[in-house]
């Protein structure tokens, strides 16, 4: 029979050793936090440094770009001496580029461990406006670049009647009313190669004029231009009529008129 001061002595020493191996597993993990806040703290103000060394930007590569120069896109990146691709924000280098007029879309992007890519959706002039001031230039969205190069302007269509403030505030109705020019003269270069001017001014008639030919449209164009193409043999035979008018204004009919 075992005598009770002998079990009352085990279980205090029991709970002694399992207080010794607690506080020895504290000790532990107190060690261990104090290691990795350290080696935390070391990172923080080692690691980036040295990472930012291996990833100095020394190339930057541009595609996607056809009338913008390689200087504009670096200016508008404004990238700093000795600029890391650890530190860059790729969204901050977009909102950059795509707050220029000419640029719709940007894309940036790291390729390690030295170069900077960059992909630009470039906005290109499709027709020139003639406005009071002079000409503005506008994509097929109807937005206007502020900047076109010369060599892009022989040979585009001629829109005119708009308001050039309202276009180039961005005016709702009035972009509308350029992108209905742009389709207009799309659908125009696919048939005749001249000069192309297009008289947007009057909300109820557009007046496209090229080569010998004068086109009445209105904004039910895509509807009532396979009427057009459905007769168009017909009315090249009759050339001698040249010039002359046709109005595409109405849903069941063509109308073709001789000018004097």
């Amino acid at each position: 029979m075992i005598k009770r001061p002998s079990l009352t002595s085990r279980r205090k020493k029991n709970q002694s050793v399992r207080a010794a191996s607690a506080n020895v597993a504290w000790y532990r993990r107190a060690t261990m936090l104090g290691l990795l806040a350290m080696a935390g703290i070391a990172s923080y103000f080692v690691v980036p440094p040295v990472i930012a060394g291996w990833t100095t930007i020394q190339h930057v590569s541009i595609s996607g770009v056809k009338l913008m120069k390689r200087g504009e896109i670096l200016s508008l990146l404004a990238l700093s001496p000795e600029e890391s691709l650890w530190a860059i924000h790729p969204r901050t280098l977009e909102a950059r580029l795509e707050a220029h007029p000419r640029i719709a879309s940007a894309s940036v992007g790291r390729a390690l461990p030295h170069t900077l890519a960059v992909v630009i959706g470039e906005r290109e002039p499709v027709a020139a406006f003639q406005h009071a001031g002079g000409q503005l230039f506008v994509d097929q969205e109807g937005v206007v670049l502020s900047i076109a190069s010369g060599d892009a302007t022989p040979g585009l269509p001629v829109f005119s009647g708009l308001s050039a403030i309202s276009l180039l505030e961005g005016d709702p109705s009035t972009r509308e009313r350029a992108r209905l020019g742009v389709t207009i003269a799309t659908f125009l270069r696919e048939r005749f190669l001249g000069p192309l001017h297009i008289e947007l001014g009057d909300p109820n008639e557009i007046v496209a004029e090229t080569e010998n030919v004068k086109f009445h449209v209105n904004q039910n164009i895509q509807q009532t231009w396979p009427q057009y193409l459905a007769l168009e043999s017909t009315i090249h035979a009759r050339s001698f009529m040249e010039p002359y008018d046709i109005d595409l204004r109405y849903s069941d009919k063509v109308i073709v008129r001789q000018r004097g």
